[in-house]
């Protein structure tokens, strides 16, 4: 589990208490497919396959505490070919290869019901619209997120203020540029190259403090340590009431909690 108690799109587990099959807050079942057999793991066992926003849940129809969970970020291919039923003999089943800590998951699931592609169909289009919006979620350094000194905002994205002479010490000599403060994320990228940027969502933001450094007052976003790319990111306003308000705002964003 990671040390902001979110671990649902992350990772792969099995046998879960039964009270982790329920959706956390702010994940949201999007379908539910009954007859879902287990073909890779609990072959001959009928199941139910629950699809979120954040992971894929099977469980046994008749022993629920018999059960796995796949976080979509995990997830590497998902595919359907062949494969050997109990309950169904050779029949087209789905294929979801996984990664997890350099090690490869394979799982295999086949839909009960005869000429039917539900199951197909829903998994790989949740597994494509996550993909394609990792951008509100991931920590993202020198990405396409700034075009012509603009912020490039994502669908309903909100841009709340935008703060010219923000100074980032994340190296030692620090850098000038400007920040952007969105409902989903903050963005910095440096006056002289706009391909210099860090993109921080709100998601994955641990601690927010001002304290003093060799630059004067800074304002420190410590993330996650278990983001793709954690790191603290410092910067400098100049003045201290700008960065008392930019903590404020990123705190009222998303109620990141804040440490002295």
């Amino acid at each position: 589990m990671t040390d902001l108690g979110f671990w649902e799109d992350r990772d792969i587990r099995f046998d879960i208490p039964l009270g982790q099959i329920q959706p956390r807050s702010g994940e949201k079942i999007i379908d539910i497919v009954d007859s879902v057999e287990d073909t890779k793991g609990n072959n001959g066992d009928r199941g139910r396959l629950i699809v979120t926003n954040l992971r894929l849940i099977w469980h046994s129809s008749t022993l629920p505490k018999m059960n796995l969970s796949i976080g979509f970020n995990t997830i590497q291919n998902v595919t359907t070919r062949n494969a050997k039923s109990k309950l169904r003999g050779n029949t087209e089943a789905l294929y979801i290869l996984t990664k997890l800590n350099n090690v490869r998951f394979e799982f295999i699931f086949t839909y009960l019901i005869n000429n039917s592609k539900r199951l197909f169909s829903t998994v790989m289009a949740v597994v494509r619209a996550f993909e394609s919006s990792k951008q509100y979620r991931e920590l993202k350094l020198r990405g396409a997120v700034v075009q012509n000194k603009q912020l490039r905002i994502l669908p309903l994205e909100q841009l709340y203020s935008t703060v010219n002479g923000v100074w980032n010490l994340s190296s030692e000599q620090g850098n000038l540029g400007t920040l952007f403060v969105t409902n989903v994320r903050v963005v910095w990228f440096a006056n002289f190259s706009e391909a210099f940027n860090v993109s921080v969502p709100y998601l994955h933001m641990k601690t927010i403090r001002v304290r003093d450094s060799k630059f004067g007052k800074a304002m420190v976003v410590e993330t996650s340590e278990q983001v793709s790319a954690s790191c603290a990111l410092r910067w400098v306003t100049g003045e201290p009431s700008p960065l008392s308000s930019l903590a404020a705002t990123f705190l009222d964003s998303k109620s990141i909690p804040k440490r002295r």
